[in-house]
């Protein structure tokens, strides 16, 4: 897969059309994920559940952003064993995942959810050692018109603008990476040879991630021979969300740099002083050269 391209392509979709989607279609997603899926913690057990449309009413008021559920013709449930770095190793598998549907032209978006007990309720899970970790709608979705907002000032000042659906801004490069400690920039470009340098383009595919609320609360420090992943703290992303974000970023991250020669994710602390402020984590670092 060629990481970067799908990640520039992917854009979340909350409108699906309601068609069922073909069995060799959801076979192609099955055989991915048990042949061509990477995991961030191997060995932790996991099983992909493909379900379908009825999910949406089963989810209702256990799922979704404030509760509220995506109606799509498929979904994937990520269903983890419980262990270190589980859920972080979720949103590895599950950004995964959603980056081949979009090699497949399919649409996708990420399910929220606070209780995995309930959640494995109201689907009439039972899986023994196992609970929902992830969860993500996805089909073809509706094609969405340009919406026009007219700005009336006064009436000799009015102007028409495209209004964009779904949109939040999200960090750039500049503002995600850190050098040898938090809030240096000193050198950072040179080190990163600007545009035309593979880490560039794994930090600028780390800047896309998807987030809760796009919040991205996280950083990385970029030291002599590895990047440092720091998580940042957040009073609107929970637990949960803030773990498979940090799963997500590992991947976008790791999946770029991996045309360039397979690297892997540490997981915890590090030995340099980061001089990270007060609530900041090293949480992950990968080695860059």
């Amino acid at each position: 897969m060629n990481y970067g391209a799908m990640i520039e392509t992917r854009k979340s979709v909350r409108a699906f059309q309601p068609e069922a989607l073909p069995e060799k279609v959801l076979e192609q997603v099955r055989d991915y994920y048990e042949n061509g899926c990477h995991r961030l913690v191997e060995g932790l057990g996991t099983r992909l559940l493909i379900l379908d449309s009825s999910v949406k009413e089963a989810l209702e008021g256990a799922a979704g952003y404030e509760k509220f559920m995506i109606g799509a013709p498929s979904y994937l449930v990520l269903l983890s064993q419980n262990g270190q770095y589980a859920e972080e190793n979720a949103g590895f598998i599950m950004e995964d995942m959603l980056l081949k549907l979009t090699e497949m032209g399919l649409d996708s978006c990420w399910i929220t959810f606070t209780d995995a007990a309930q959640v494995a309720k109201a689907l009439n899970l039972q899986e023994n050692g196992m609970q929902p970790a992830a969860i993500a709608a996805f089909g073809y979705g509706v094609r969405k018109f340009r919406k026009m907002r007219v700005n009336i000032r006064s009436m000799s000042n009015i102007d028409v603008k495209e209004e964009k659906q779904f949109y939040a801004p999200k960090l750039s490069v500049g503002e995600l990476v850190h050098h040898k400690t938090w809030n240096s920039k000193e050198e950072m470009f040179e080190k990163l040879d600007f545009y035309d340098d593979a880490l560039w383009r794994a930090f600028y595919a780390a800047s896309l991630s998807p987030s809760y609320l796009n919040r991205q609360p996280y950083g990385f420090v970029l030291t002599p021979h590895k990047a440092v992943l720091v998580r940042c703290p957040d009073e609107y992303t929970g637990e949960l969300d803030a773990k498979l974000g940090l799963g997500i970023v590992m991947l976008h991250f790791a999946g770029v740099m991996s045309a360039w020669g397979e690297k892997g994710w540490q997981m915890g602390s590090v030995e340099e002083d980061l001089d990270l402020p007060e609530g900041h984590t090293a949480v992950a670092s990968i080695a860059i050269f």
